[in-house]
């Protein structure tokens, strides 16, 4: 029974593509460098776009299929 459950729970991280945590949270902060880069050169309009990705990626980390996707990666060996 346990391992049905195991088995069908990584099935369904392995369909959705879920990224994890830590890659979300390094995509928000490639967004907010981004933002300030355009910010900078007189382009609010993009920064304001790049602000709101990251929001959505700040979000989108604290979700709990991010979560087990890292706890995932971690007992699998791929969290190193």
């Amino acid at each position: 029974m346990i391992k049905s459950k195991i088995i069908l729970l990584v099935f369904i991280l392995l369909m959705t593509g879920c990224a994890s945590s830590t890659s979300l949270k390094k995509q928000a902060e490639n967004n907010v460098k981004a933002a300030e880069y355009y910010k900078s050169i007189g382009q609010p309009q993009v920064a304001e776009e790049e602000y709101k990705e990251a929001n959505k990626n700040r979000d989108s980390a604290s979700q709990l299929s991010s979560i087990l996707v890292d706890l995932f990666n971690l007992f699998t060996g791929k969290g190193k």
